[in-house]
């Protein structure tokens, strides 16, 4: 007994699924769904999709990827962005906001040497034009530490050329000094080629 073989083919009227003998293909019959009729023919094979999908799934990897290889490029370069601007800021900053000069000399004790042992503290001697004339005076700060007072000061300067050769003196006198006070003392140098000043004798009246 020979079996009957059904086949499934779509109506072309409506699409919708027809089952019939094998032998019948070809044949035109009314569809049973939209009553049009309709030839049996065999459904088509299903379509394949154009590509894998296991190569969709490698290129959706490979552009997620790039994807973060990209972000991650733009954030580095943003930061550097941002450490260049960090930069130019700070360095606008030292330009408007100068770093304070360091303290002068002329501002510092002394307290060793000649100065020392008169019991006085003295700072660093420099030579200053007076402002308009042609005068130059040797200029410092001479400290009373004491806690008494100090009368009839006179201190005596050295001059020294720029080559270091003595060149001449000059002197001051305060006639007092007030405990823990201090005396800026500014003495005529007369010898124009005296570059320099140090401190040669204090003395006082006892």
């Amino acid at each position: 007994m020979n079996r009957t073989k059904y086949l499934k083919g779509p109506c072309r009227a409506c699409g919708g699924n027809i089952e019939f003998p094998a032998d019948l293909v070809g044949t035109m019959i009314d569809c049973p769904h939209c009553g049009k009729p309709t030839e049996l023919l065999l459904a088509p094979p299903p379509q394949e999709a154009a590509l894998p999908r296991r190569a969709i799934a490698w290129t959706l990897v490979a552009v997620l990827i790039l994807g973060l290889g990209l972000a991650g490029a733009l954030l580095a370069l943003k930061r550097v962005q941002r450490m260049a601007e960090a930069r130019k800021e700070q360095a606008a900053a030292q330009r408007r906001n100068p770093a304070p000069p360091s303290a002068s000399p002329s501002q510092v004790p002394e307290p060793s040497g000649v100065a020392a042992k008169a019991g006085f503290q003295i700072s660093a001697i420099k030579l200053e034009k007076a402002p308009g004339t042609s005068l130059v005076y040797a200029v410092g700060t001479l400290n009373n530490p004491a806690t008494r007072q100090r009368f009839g000061v006179q201190i005596e300067l050295n001059l020294f050329d720029a080559s270091g050769k003595k060149v001449g003196a000059a002197r001051d006198y305060q006639p007092l000094i007030e405990p823990q006070g201090q005396w800026q003392f500014k003495a005529l140098v007369v010898d124009s080629q005296a570059a320099t000043a140090e401190l040669a004798s204090i003395k006082e009246e006892q």
